[in-house]
């Protein structure tokens, strides 16, 4: 009988799923991250967490992106 075990990452599927969130918010305000990913920690540098990865934004992404922010901001 096989014992039953995960070779999950928890803490990585957790920001995966941060991601996952981030991703369709950005895409309810009308931008599609398709270069979106999570990096893994980095050994041999500074950056010791996970990283979320946008990727690259055209610059009518960012103005759609500043738009939508700009509207939140002026809300009550």
């Amino acid at each position: 009988m096989y014992e039953d075990i995960s070779f999950a990452n928890s803490d990585r599927e957790e920001v995966e799923e941060e991601a996952r969130e981030f991703f369709n918010h950005v895409k309810n305000l009308g931008v599609r991250l398709d270069d979106i990913d999570v990096l893994d920690p980095c050994d041999g540098c500074r950056r010791g967490a996970y990283l979320v990865h946008v990727g690259n934004l055209t610059t009518d992404d960012v103005r759609t992106l500043n738009a939508a922010l700009r509207e939140r901001e002026e809300r009550p």
